[in-house]
């Protein structure tokens, strides 16, 4: 009699233990991605200065704060250096010579800019808006870079139009990172078909 009761209980009770341990299973994941989406600046209060005494960085500093959104703006001002620093590093590769200063120059503007936005803004995770940006620009350039050679050395028109597109590209690229959510990675992208 015990036995049949406890049968029946068990059976009974054991849709609402499944329902309880998946709900208990859900909020710890949901809790888990709330604390890693917090946006929580380690540093809000801090200064480009104390990051570096660069003067190119100090006047980015001084500009994108007086601008309507400072995290866009630095946001822009790592995107045009890490441009910059991928043409240097494109335009070396094909062989053109004292390029190593400027790049080392942009390369550690971004850096330093990101680890701004890290600490001001909790706008830096891994595989965040940056470095989506970087791993689909760096080809988009090389091929514009490419083609803007081809251009110069054969007057190909085709290779012209090409390289415009390019730039169409790289534009709605800059557009997009900039609107990113902070704290969001992306998929790193596949390029191994190309």
């Amino acid at each position: 009699m015990y036995a049949d009761l406890e049968g029946s209980l068990l059976r009974e009770l054991f849709p609402l233990l499944v329902a309880i341990t998946a709900a208990i299973v859900v909020y710890v994941l949901r809790e888990r991605r709330r604390r890693r989406m917090r946006i929580a600046p380690p540093r809000p209060d801090i200064a480009m200065r104390e990051v570096s005494s660069a003067p190119a960085l100090l006047e980015i500093e001084r500009m994108a704060l007086a601008t309507a959104d400072p995290r866009i703006a630095f946001r822009r001002a790592a995107i045009e250096n890490a441009v910059a620093a991928l043409y240097l590093e494109t335009i070396a590769a094909c062989g053109v010579q004292h390029t190593g200063q400027m790049l080392r120059a942009h390369m550690q503007i971004w850096q330093a800019l990101r680890e701004y936005l890290r600490l001001k803004y909790d706008d830096a995770v891994a595989d965040d808006w940056f470095d989506h940006f970087t791993s689909v620009a760096r080809p988009y350039i090389r091929e514009k870079v490419r083609l803007t050679r081809e251009f110069a050395l054969h007057l190909d028109a085709g290779a012209e139009r090409y390289a415009r597109i390019y730039d169409e590209l790289l534009q709605e690229l800059v557009q997009e990172a900039l609107a990113a959510p902070q704290k969001q990675s992306f998929v790193p992208p596949d390029f191994s078909h190309s």
